[in-house]
């Protein structure tokens, strides 16, 4: 089982920014060789990234087909937060990330399962908690 974050499906879909680690993940999600889930706002997370890729003429509208057909194939589970706002704030405060940064951090915590991601953020907080984490980053 695999927590994968928005930047890490970014990284990958996005042409040309591709990474070894992150890829392979990825690609063993989309075989299902591995089982993968994520926070409720990975989809949204992922649309917002390709949106503003698209409006920037980063994306052509092909290229933005493509990565939202990604999406939609990709199998992941999605996960409710179940813990109450004030503590998750908190939490989220405490590893100095923001809440959608945090939220796939405490659902990997939560599942003890490697978080994927490229956010440095999320690297060093995994970094801090001696937390499983697939990434390029160095």
């Amino acid at each position: 089982m695999l927590v994968i974050d928005a930047s890490a499906f970014t990284r990958w879909a996005f042409p040309a920014e591709g990474s070894d680690r992150v890829s392979q993940a990825l690609i063993r999600v989309m075989t299902e060789e591995e089982s993968a889930t994520s926070a409720a706002t990975f989809p949204l997370d992922v649309l917002q990234a390709t949106g503003c890729a698209l409006a920037t003429g980063r994306f052509t509208t092909a290229v933005h087909q493509h990565v939202l057909r990604l999406l939609s194939r990709l199998p992941v589970a999605l996960a409710p937060m179940r813990i109450s706002p004030l503590e998750f704030w908190t939490w989220a405060q405490s590893m100095q990330l923001g809440p959608h940064d945090a939220a796939y951090l405490k659902l990997a915590v939560d599942l003890k399962a490697p978080l994927v991601t490229m956010a440095p953020a999320l690297h060093r907080a995994c970094l801090q908690l001696d937390h499983p984490v697939i990434t390029d980053l160095t």
